[in-house]
């Protein structure tokens, strides 16, 4: 994310602010970002305000946790939407989808927000997997990649590399490179003989994140979000 140079453009933000409230709502969302990718949603909201210079009314005014989530997945994933895009206009339809990969993960070692949302909230994840599913058919039609995979199999296999990233992120950032290249050359059409059972339906992968993923009912985020608990003084 391009925390810094965040700026708001959401069809929702009100057409009649006045510019000074305008500016409040675009330091929100910048330091939102921010403080999300560096500290995770849990982040507080007290802290959020305090790095985007505002009091705490003043974002309570203008955004819940929730919104501000909302607000910030949106922009992330219209950028990665256009590399997608990109991706699918390469010539070579294996190297639009390794770089796609490549992006996606890449961006997933600055904001570990976005890592975690990604993995509970199957609305979001579900329009990954039609981005992704587009470049995988374009590949396989091409004869690059296997045409046994489909896109809940790419769906895993980022889920694990990303977990590679908690794992070795202090001690070798760049260690998740290696673990992709594993995995793509496991895509790859030359192997001849087919993968071992069946692939996980969309439904299947839901339900076992929901499960992994969601001991406590505040992990959700098909419905409400619940904040994190409140440290004292906490508005």
């Amino acid at each position: 994310m391009a925390y810094s140079a965040y700026v708001g453009t959401s069809v929702e933000t009100p057409r009649c602010l006045r510019s000074d409230a305008r500016e409040n709502r675009d330091r929100i969302l910048a330091a939102a970002a921010q403080a999300f990718a560096e500290d995770g949603v849990g982040v507080s909201l007290v802290e959020i305000a305090r790095r985007a210079g505002v009091g705490n009314a003043t974002l309570h005014r203008n955004f819940t946790r929730e919104q501000l989530i909302e607000e910030l997945f949106r922009d992330w994933f219209g950028r990665r939407k256009a590399v997608a895009e990109a991706a699918l206009a390469d010539p070579d339809p294996w190297h639009g989808l390794v770089s796609f990969l490549e992006d996606f993960l890449a961006d997933g070692t600055r904001n570990c927000a976005i890592r975690a949302l990604f993995a509970i909230s199957p609305a979001w994840r579900e329009q990954a997997r039609v981005m992704l599913g587009e470049l995988l058919s374009r590949a396989q039609q091409a004869g690059s990649a296997r045409a046994d995979l489909t896109a809940v199999d790419l769906t895993v296999a980022l889920i694990g590399v990303s977990r590679t990233m908690d794992i070795t992120g202090e001690s070798s950032p760049g260690q998740w490179r290696r673990h992709l290249a594993i995995v793509l050359d496991g895509m790859k059409a030359c192997h001849a003989q087919r993968l071992p059972g069946l692939p996980a339906s969309p439904e299947q992968l839901d339900d076992g994140l929901r499960r992994v993923q969601l001991p406590r009912p505040a992990r959700r985020l098909d419905g409400p979000l619940c904040s994190s608990p409140r440290r004292p003084g906490e508005g």
